[in-house]
């Protein structure tokens, strides 16, 4: 009975820590609009929350029962009020050079740099928050190591996984059918009061648990919003001269205007304000030599971009979105309803995905300022619209045309490097010199590419006229599915990058240092062990991505298949208890060997499903022989201190397994997408250092990418070969 509670205990406490820690994710990067573009320092911090936590397993009594509910309901209240605490924005780089954009962020300011005090404060907060996570999953893991403690390490383990994976699953749902932040804590203070059941904590911690609840649900109607799978959505109404207008705001931060364009609505706008109320939306129609009857608008947003098409005399067009809630906006809301027009067909779908599963030609592709607002900047690695604006993805785009067909790619021109990229990307992918069109004014770009538009062509009303070339006289690198961030001015790691990594590291020493003692050494192979699975992992949110597009249903995908895949390895791992080194590694080389030569793009042949197992397995089956491989090297780790008379069997235990396991777990939290950020998981626990050779990744290609995973596992092999 003991057995099964303690099994019970230590399935809820592992859901917990997975859905809790995807929560934070997601709610930090929104209300503390810093941590979208270092979105993995709470994933950092969890990881060093979990290795303290484990350490501190004997003091889960007060780690748990005293302290969790305490900092829980502190990180949550402060997350929640931080617009009124005035950290939404804080900056600590220039924005425009970095990309770190958004209402508040000071991006169109004058002098956009940050002063010293605005640097200082941004600093505390990040340095803050990132310690009160780290303390928050510390308590919460203090009873997860209590519980793997009793249980027999394989199947601890097993129950460890399954429990995350059930978190994962859950929170993917829930933010798929767009549930709110007050419905997510309803479910972690669920599994919390479990725990105070018949204990006299059981009173204050529902106190506690309801002040958090009710101060989120207060935000809310102080700030009313939509929770949609990517953003926190609000809308702002105007109506100015009696036109119903509409600003999209997303995470704080700019979207779109919902602008009619129709007859009745433009011609109320004043004669001076016309050319800034039109933009850019008119002219690829204006410059093309030809009727325009098929349109393809990637990232059409709420429909301004199709309201535009049809009013031009577009015959069908077809909209692709990735944001549900943007498009029911746009349907509910936009004067000229496009979405309702039987000629617009709308998809819910990644563009890039779209391109690849679509067989249909068009006259006209556009690319609608496809930005994406969620995860990155160039302090980071990829962001959602990385892979959309590849060399690969406009010869995609390019075989969508019929003969004479044309592109039109509009984006936020704020550094001459950026739009050199584009240019030089859509110049290379289409074969021609495109046309450059921009208002420096409002600070965005226009490139048409394709033997139906004119550049001697009246423009009509707007803000944009004919730019000179080049942009810059530097030499500027194309974006292509090798090197895919098209924010990242030259191949490097921004010192603006590394300062808060570094700044962490440093401070994080100290809890390191606290429970590993200073004699601690380092396990060389398991070392390079957990560096070799977040590659595996990097790779296959990154391969898988180029198939499926970057959805949360990726994110889904690839965290449940790496999981599944480490519970087929428990079960084989007993089989194969005593297979040699040689074995494990001859059989991991040959399915890395295949991974690499195996074209992934085949696969876009098959039906979905197809793809999905397929491309899943291919991706992910190097983690099996990983688990395997880390049983036996722990068994031989336990072997040799035996042999040399060491009487640190329990203490090697929980710095090498119990920490390194929940690590390497906690590293599908969040599918890295190649962020250098992972480096200090070697805070977490040395012996699992997952991601600090991820770091090249940034610096180079993919393939050095390949070569450093290939590399891992042979140092890897060769202290096996010394252990065994």
């Amino acid at each position: 009975m003991v057995v099964k509670k303690d099994s019970l205990e230590l399935f809820l406490i592992s859901f917990l820590a997975l859905f809790l820690e995807l929560a934070v994710i997601r709610w930090l990067s929104t209300e503390v609009r810093i941590f979208a573009y270092f979105k993995n320092l709470p994933l950092m911090a969890a990881f060093l929350g979990f290795g303290v936590g484990c350490f501190l397993h004997e003091r889960s009594e007060r780690l748990f029962y005293f302290w969790f509910p305490k900092l829980c309901v502190c990180l949550i209240v402060v997350i929640t009020l931080a617009p009124l605490l005035g950290i939404t924005h804080v900056i600590f780089v220039d924005p425009r050079q970095y990309f770190v954009l958004g209402i508040g962020m000071g991006d169109h300011a004058a002098n956009s740099a940050p002063s010293f005090w605005q640097t200082i404060k941004a600093l505390s907060v990040i340095v803050g928050l990132y310690f009160l996570v780290m303390a928050v999953f510390a308590t919460l893991c203090a009873k997860l190591g209590e519980l793997l403690d009793r249980i027999k390490p394989l199947t601890g383990y097993s129950i460890n996984v399954l429990g995350g994976l059930c978190g994962v699953m859950i929170f993917s749902l829930i933010s798929f059918l767009r549930w709110p932040p007050g419905f997510w804590l309803i479910i972690v203070f669920i599994l919390v009061i479990y725990f105070h059941l018949g204990r006299s904590s059981f009173g204050w911690v529902c106190a506690y648990f309801l002040i958090a609840v009710g101060t989120t649900t207060l935000t809310g109607l102080i700030y009313p919003a939509q929770w949609s799978p990517y953003y926190k959505v609000m809308v702002q109404a105007e109506r100015p001269l009696g036109i119903p207008i509409f600003n999209i705001l997303v995470n704080y931060d700019g979207f779109q205007m919902i602008q009619p364009f129709s007859p009745k609505f433009a011609d109320r706008i004043a004669e001076a304000d016309r050319g800034l109320y039109n933009r850019h939306y008119d002219l690829p129609f204006r410059l093309s030599t030809r009727p325009i009857e098929s349109v393809l608008i990637l990232g059409g947003g709420t429909g301004n971009d199709a309201a535009v098409a049809l009013r031009n005399g577009a015959k069908r067009v077809d909209v692709v979105e990735i944001d549900p809630v943007i498009a029911e906006l746009g349907k509910d809301l936009h004067a000229d309803q496009p979405y309702q027009s039987d000629a617009v067909h709308l998809f819910i779908d990644d563009a890039r995905s779209f391109l690849q599963k679509n067989t249909a030609k068009y006259d006209l592709v556009i690319f609608a300022t496809l930005d994406s607002h969620t995860a990155f900047s160039s302090l980071s690695s990829l962001r959602l619209d990385n892979f959309v604006f590849t060399e690969e993805s406009l010869r995609q785009v390019a075989n969508h045309l019929l003969p004479g067909g044309g592109v039109a790619i509009n984006f936020f021109a704020i550094n001459p490097w950026l739009s050199q990229r584009h240019y030089n990307t859509l110049k290379r992918a289409m074969g021609v010199d495109p046309i450059v069109l921009g208002s420096k004014r409002i600070q965005e770009l226009i490139l048409l590419a394709g033997p139906m538009f004119d550049a001697t062509r009246d423009l009509g009303r707007t803000e944009y006229a004919p730019l000179a070339m080049p942009f810059t006289t530097n030499p500027v690198e194309s974006s292509t599915d090798d090197w895919p961030f098209l924010f990242l001015e030259q191949r490097g790691i921004p010192f603006n990058y590394l300062l808060p990594l570094f700044l962490l590291f440093a401070l994080s020493l100290i809890p390191f240092r606290y429970c590993l003692g200073s004699g601690a050494s380092v396990d060389w192979h398991l070392f390079f062990m957990g560096a070799a699975f977040l590659l595996i992992e990097t790779k296959a949110v990154t391969a898988l991505g180029l198939i499926f597009g970057s959805t949360w249903l990726l994110n889904a995908l690839v965290i449940g298949a790496i999981l599944v895949m480490i519970l087929v390895a428990n079960l084989l791992a007993a089989k194969f208890a005593r297979a040699p080194f040689t074995a494990l590694y001859a059989l991991l080389a040959l399915t890395l060997v295949f991974n690499f030569v195996f074209p992934l793009d085949s696969l876009n042949r098959l039906d979905w499903a197809y793809r999905v197992l397929i491309g899943a397995i291919l991706v992910t089956c190097p983690v099996i022989h990983r688990r395997i491989d880390l049983r036996q090297s722990l068994r031989q780790r336990r072997f040799v201190e035996r042999r040399s008379g060491k009487q640190s069997i329990r203490r090697s235990r929980w710095r090498t397994p119990r920490i390194s396991r929940h690590v390497d777990r906690l590293a599908l939290a969040k599918p890295a997408r190649v962020d250098a950020l992972s480096a200090l998981v070697l805070v977490s626990d040395p012996k699992s250092a997952s991601g600090c050779v991820t770091i090249v990744a940034l610096s180079g290609s993919s393939r050095l990418f390949r070569l450093t995973l290939a590399g891992s596992y042979v140092i890897q092999f060769q202290n096996a070969r010394m252990v065994e």
